[in-house]
């Protein structure tokens, strides 16, 4: 007997456990796709006068605009900084995609050398993780992370 048939005989004859598996596999793959947020992810960087995107988490940090982007399968999240002289003059909410996650709250806070993009996710209501896309200025070079926490967990400075 193959999958399909051994399927179809716990459906016909027993539809509430056929019910209650349907459910738990969907719950599973959800677990999974929102769980890895950071598999397969890509970390990059665009100019404003420059449409090439870097695949490094790293850029000159001359007058102009960067979009700081993070993209993996289940999430895509991008914001923009604007630099003069070497400082980070403003930052702004970009685009903002999730694949089985809720955003509960997201928020873009800078200074003149550190902008973060700060999101908070929930997966079937409860909260779930957030994710923080920062960029730093060091000398004459911008640096990008990302960070992931699961709620309560604090980053240490």
């Amino acid at each position: 007997m193959n999958a399909p048939d051994v399927l179809q005989n716990i459906r016909s004859k027993h539809p509430v456990a056929y019910v209650v598996l349907y459910l738990f596999v969907g719950w599973a793959l959800l677990v999974i796709i929102t769980n890895a947020i950071a598999f397969g992810a890509e970390l990059l960087i665009a100019s404003s006068d420059q449409p090439v995107v870097k695949w490094e988490a790293t850029d000159e940090c001359t007058d102009g605009s960067r979009t700081i982007y993070y993209n993996s399968p289940s999430l895509y999240q991008e914001f923009k900084v604007k630099i003069k002289d070497s400082k980070i003059v403003d930052a702004e909410l970009g685009s903002l995609l999730t694949i089985g996650a809720t955003v509960n709250a997201e928020q873009v806070e800078h200074t003149d050398s550190h902008a973060t993009y700060r999101i908070d996710l929930s997966i079937l209501g409860r909260p779930s993780r957030t994710c923080l896309l920062e960029c730093d200025v060091h000398g004459t070079t911008l640096h990008m992370s990302e960070i992931q926490m699961r709620p309560g967990k604090e980053i240490s400075s």
